[in-house]
């Protein structure tokens, strides 16, 4: 008697279990997912992308000519190969590095997170797109409460701390958004941003210009 008392108990606890999970997937259904906007896409971003990869491809280029320099018999004396090397990986190198350190706040693109309906603030979640060094897609999620102006050249603004709710709030953002590859990080402070501010941009993008603390 004892033992079907108990196996009905336990019985009844799975189905309970299980409804309560139906329930709990009914619920989470019906809240509103995570959307994204695109509001602002930068103007040279084509232009940025192909700078980028041919300022890679000529400094790699010039890697893999070095030892042609020094390859069979010539007239000319090692000192001068020497430096005619040291020249060519050397201008290439510096202009690679110029590049992609001008390049490297560049946002190619903006956009809104939002759940209902966009509704721009301080506290609004943008997703900000760059690009790394080999010209891949870098996003990161920021609040324009953070953007202050920065005081760099070619740089419209650097990010600073965020409150600690916004902090969590965006720890839940990612929690549901991020999938695939192409993870997206939080912006940290001391991140630079650049951003056309003239010419013809969105109304959502000048609110987004609006919202923040400044801009250079």
């Amino acid at each position: 008697m004892n033992t079907i008392s108990a196996t009905l108990l336990r019985n009844a606890g799975r189905v309970q279990l299980l409804r309560c999970t139906r329930l709990q997937h009914r619920f989470q259904s019906t809240q509103p997912v995570w959307q994204t906007k695109e509001i602002y896409q930068g103007g040279l971003a084509k232009a940025a992308k192909v700078m980028k990869l041919a300022s890679v491809a000529s400094f790699v280029g010039a890697s893999c000519a070095v030892p042609f320099f020094f390859a069979g018999e010539s007239d000319v004396p090692s000192a001068a190969r020497t430096i005619l090397a040291v020249t060519t990986i050397g201008m290439t190198g510096s202009s690679t590095a110029i590049i992609t350190w001008a390049l490297r706040p560049y946002i190619t693109s903006l956009k809104l997170v939002y759940k209902d309906h966009p509704q721009i603030d301080p506290h609004t979640p943008l997703l900000i797109e760059t690009m790394t060094f080999l010209a891949q897609s870098k996003t990161r999620l920021v609040f324009p409460e953070q953007l202050a102006p920065a005081t760099m050249p070619l740089t419209s603004w650097v990010v600073e701390p965020p409150s600690e709710s916004l902090a969590s709030k965006a720890q839940q953002i990612l929690s549901q958004i991020n999938s695939g590859q192409n993870k997206i990080t939080i912006a940290q402070p001391g991140d630079q941003f650049y951003a056309h501010s003239q010419g013809q941009i969105s109304a959502e993008m000048q609110q987004v210009l609006a919202a923040t603390k400044g801009i250079q």
